[in-house]
C-alpha cells in the first residue's frame, strides 16, 4: 500500500492504523513503479528548459563548510546531543511506527521553534513561516537553502528514520529542486532531491571534502511540475530509499555506511539559469520505519 501523508496533529487517533502500517519501511508493502522511467518522454517534456536539468547532474561545489545564518546556531557535533528529548523518567525510546515529530507549520509566530537554516554557498535568502507553510526563496543561482530540525538530534541507536514532507512551486517558473536531508551533523549528512521535471538524485554531503557525491540517481516519466508532491527519505542502517507521492522510486534504494546518526531537515536548490526559487511546505515529518 502507498505511504500516506502524514496526519494532522487532531487526527492522529483516526488514522493510527496507517501510522502502524508504515512501520512496514522496506518490506515491500509500498507500490514500486512498474515501469522504467520514460526518459524519452520526460526530455520532450521538457526541451525549453533541457539546459537546467543537465546542470543538475553535480550539485555546486561547497568551498567552505556549511554556515548557518548569523541568527540561528551551528549544526551540533554528534558528541553533545542527546539521542532523544529527556523527560523526567529518562530518555524516551522510540518504537517502529512512532510518530518523532510532525508539524503542518501552524500559529502566528514567524517562525517554528526548534529550525534554524543556512545556506550552501553563503547566500541571501530569505525564510519564514506562513498561513500554514513554511515559506523559502532561493534567489541566487547553484545555490541551496536548508532547513534542519535542531531539536532533535537521534544517535546510532535511533537513527532509523522516515522523513516526509509535502511542498508546493510558487516561483515565476517551475523550475526548482526540493529535498529532504536524513543523518545530518557536522560531519555532513544524506540528501535525497527532486527536480521539477522528473529527475532526481540521492547525494552525500561531507563537511570534510566540502562536496556533494552522487550516490544514485532516476527519472520519472511525465511528472506533473506545476502539481503539488510529496517526498520521502527512508533511512535504515545502511540502506536508503527515495519516495514519492508514497510511491518507491525504481531503482532508488542504494546502501551506505557513511553517516549513522544526525538530524532531519528540508532543501531547496536553485540551478544554474533559474533563479528566483520559491516554494511553500506544507507540513513535515519524522517516524521510526
Amino acid at each position: 500500500m502507498k505511504k500516506e501523508k502524514f496526519p494532522k496533529p487532531v487526527i492522529w487517533i483516526v488514522i493510527a492504523l496507517v501510522l502502524v502500517q508504515l512501520a512496514c519501511g522496506l518490506g515491500g508493502t509500498n507500490t514500486v513503479q512498474e515501469n522504467a522511467p520514460d526518459y524519452a518522454a520526460t526530455e520532450s517534456a521538457l526541451q525549453a528548459t533541457q539546459s537546467a536539468l543537465e546542470a543538475q547532474a553535480q550539485q555546486p561545489t561547497a568551498t567552505t563548510p556549511p554556515q548557518p545564518t548569523a541568527t540561528n546556531p551551528p549544526l551540533p557535533t554528534a558528541t553533545t546531543e542527546p539521542a532523544v528529548t529527556p523527560t523526567e523518567e529518562g530518555p524516551i525510546t522510540y518504537l517502529p511506527g512512532d510518530v518523532i515529530y510532525v508539524t503542518d507549520f501552524l500559529g502566528t509566530d514567524d517562525w517554528e521553534d526548534g529550525w534554524v537554516h543556512f545556506s550552501i554557498p553563503d547566500v541571501t535568502y530569505t525564510v519564514y513561516k506562513d498561513n500554514g507553510y513554511m515559506h523559502v526563496e532561493v534567489p541566487v543561482t547553484n545555490s541551496t537553502v536548508y532547513l534542519v530540525y535542531d531539536d532533535l538530534y537521534l544517535l546510532r541507536d535511533q537513527a532509523d528514520v522516515w522523513v516526509e514532507t509535502s511542498f508546493e512551486n510558487l516561483s515565476t517558473h517551475n523550475i526548482n529542486q526540493v529535498g529532504v536531508m536524513c543523518r545530518a551533523s557536522t560531519d555532513g549528512w544524506y540528501e535525497f532531491n527532486l527536480l521539477s521535471g522528473g529527475l532526481w538524485y540521492i547525494y552525500k554531503y561531507t563537511d570534510s571534502t566540502g562536496n556533494y557525491t552522487l550516490l544514485t540517481n532516476g527519472g520519472i516519466s511525465k511528472l506533473d511540475y506545476d502539481a503539488p508532491h510529496t517526498i520521502a527519505a527512508s533511512c535504515v542502517q545502511d540502506t536508503l530509499s527515495f519516495y514519492l507521492d508514497g510511491d518507491l522510486l525504481k531503482n532508488s534504494t542504494i546502501k551506505d555506511s557513511t553517516f549513522r546518526e544526525g538530524q532531519v531537515g528540508i532543501a531547496v536548490y536553485a540551478a544554474d539559469n533559474w533563479p528566483n526559487v520559491i516554494i511553500d511546505f506544507d507540513y513535515f515529518g519524522v517516524q521510526v520505519p
